[in-house]
């Protein structure tokens, strides 16, 4: 069985509290998407305004108070950002279980791997229009990779189909990388999901499909029962 993670992006520390509440005893891991605005064409929690970072966020990281739900739920971190060893240590210090940099928002990859510094798992994730090739110099370096459901462009927007063409793109990440864990962002439903993971997918992280109709927990358990 797949897993299925619940992808969030955050308005504020209000609604950080409130999506993981909701998680908290269905899950054992979220997804939190990062934007600062660096490369996609919004702002997500803790990066709400670009002038400076939310307090409670730094709180966190100074160890003053907890991750919301820290002792029930896990989170891993998809950097939608440029020069994401800027802040990865700090998200590590919050409790990141998990690091996924947007292939596309780094020039030195190297200093992403110099930053997780072997502390968790460290991924990459690429666009649908980013060849694979990219990942050859940088495969031995990281354990999972995560395909995103559409090109560059449509990074961070909301309510975008999943583009046909990522089907065949993970089935080519398949065969080159059997041993990496393969994650799957963007556009996925209960109707795509099947020919996803019958492509080579192992991980599902899912935005809206999940909270649709506020039924939640039985639209996670129909997943589950893919």
């Amino acid at each position: 069985m797949a897993e299925i993670i619940p992808a969030i992006t955050l308005k504020n520390y209000e609604d950080l509290e409130d999506k993981l509440s909701q998680v908290a005893t269905l899950v054992a891991i979220v997804q939190i998407d990062v934007n600062d605005g660096s490369l996609t064409p919004i702002h997500s929690w803790p990066y709400q305004s670009s002038a400076k970072r939310d307090a409670f966020f730094d709180a966190i990281v100074r160890e003053e108070q907890g991750f919301p739900f820290w002792e029930e739920l896990e989170f891993e971190a998809h950097f939608m950002v440029r020069q994401p060893e800027r802040i990865i240590s700090d998200w590590i210090a919050a409790g990141a279980s998990r690091v996924i940099v947007q292939i596309e928002g780094t020039e030195h990859f190297e200093k992403s791997v110099e930053a997780v510094a072997g502390r968790v798992p460290l991924g990459v994730a690429l666009a649908l229009d980013t060849p694979n090739e990219v990942l050859e110099p940088i495969a031995n370096d990281i354990s999972i990779i995560q395909c995103m459901g559409w090109e560059l462009s449509h990074l961070g927007r909301q309510g975008v189909s999943l583009d046909e063409e990522v089907f065949d793109k993970i089935k080519a990440l398949r065969q080159k990388y059997p041993e990496h864990i393969i994650e799957v962002d963007g556009g996925v439903t209960l109707e795509n999901a099947p020919r996803l993971l019958e492509a080579g997918a192992s991980r599902l992280a899912v935005t809206s499909a999940l909270w649709q109709g506020g039924v939640l927990r039985e639209n996670l358990a129909k997943f589950r029962e893919l």
